[in-house]
């Protein structure tokens, strides 16, 4: 699949380093021109960046995290793209998140160009509609000033569309990706559960937690009451990510009496990230181990350490 002739010029009109943001409904095929976007970027020489913001559906990190990668030259989709960070949103519903969300999609576009990116391309989820689409989408353009904003166009978002045009954005529509498809609750389920696997990986590790040094403290996005005295087994959590300032490593909070740790509750991390091993400790207590761990309001179920349902 190509982009049109008409997107292609679009985008030969854009600066040498830019910004692209994608945004429509749910099931028009965001990601996947996401993914034609990037490919075009690379095949002019650019080196691209993919930002993915649809934080109930992600494919470069766990769902609840924006996260960002670079895509090889012959990425065939947006799961192929390793994750260089995250950026804790806390649920995998945008509603009452979009804070956190445009946040982190600011810090990975930041982060991004930092290391080079040329271009930039964001996913978006599929919120358009309401007070909470015009919201969400609003911020996250107002964030990162994007030069051109992609409307994958249908009566939906027509009405956001007006609103990003009317605050000075270059708009342009096009028609939903040919091919799209409505996806079933059980199947975005699944999604969700496959690629929390898929991030946590087979090697796997356990650190414990210390409550009596570690802070433990709700997200600072988090909506409503999280007791951090008794954090429910299978809790999604963070600790900082030790290589990259304002990032999180994201980590599941597991009980005490049902992971072989006993005395105190621990957080699973794989043992990697991007195929380097992960040293919680750096920049930690001389002992080992992370000073703070936040603690979202969003709750994996677990056999052992894999995830059945998210």
């Amino acid at each position: 699949m190509k982009i049109s002739a008409a997107l292609a010029k679009e985008l030969s009109g854009l600066p040498e380093r830019a910004t692209v943001m994608v945004v429509g409904e749910v099931d028009t095929g965001k990601s996947t021109l996401v993914a034609l976007l990037a490919r075009w970027f690379l095949s002019t020489g650019r080196k691209a960046a993919i930002v993915d913001a649809d934080i109930g559906q992600a494919d470069i990190g766990p769902p609840g995290f924006v996260s960002y990668g670079f895509p090889e030259q012959d990425f065939d989709s947006l799961k192929a793209v390793t994750r260089r960070a995250s950026y804790m949103a806390g649920n995998t519903s945008p509603y009452g998140r979009g804070l956190n969300v445009a946040a982190g999609v600011q810090a990975c576009v930041r982060d991004a160009k930092r290391e080079g990116a040329d271009v930039i391309v964001i996913d978006t989820s599929g919120l358009v509609r309401g007070v909470a689409g015009r919201q969400l989408k609003c911020a996250k353009a107002e964030t990162v000033r994007p030069d051109l904003i992609v409307i994958l166009s249908t009566p939906g978002v027509e009405t956001l569309a007006g609103h990003l045009e009317h605050l000075g954005f270059h708009v342009r529509r096009f028609l939903p990706i040919p091919g799209a498809r409505a996806k079933a609750a059980e199947e975005r389920k699944n999604s969700r559960i496959s690629r929390w696997n898929s991030y946590l990986g087979s090697n796997l590790r356990l650190i414990a937690v210390d409550l009596s040094r570690v802070k433990v403290c709700p997200w600072w996005g988090e909506t409503r009451h999280v007791d951090t005295e008794y954090v429910p087994h299978g809790t999604v959590a963070a600790i900082q990510d030790p290589r990259r300032p304002g990032f999180h490593i994201p980590c599941v909070w597991m009980v005490a009496g049902q992971t072989g740790a006993e005395l105190q509750p621990s957080i699973l991390v794989p043992q990697d990230v991007e195929g380097e091993p992960v040293d919680v400790a750096d920049g930690g207590p001389a002992d080992g181990g992370p000073e703070l761990v936040w603690v979202s309001g969003y709750k994996l179920g677990l056999e052992g350490t894999r995830v059945v349902s998210a």
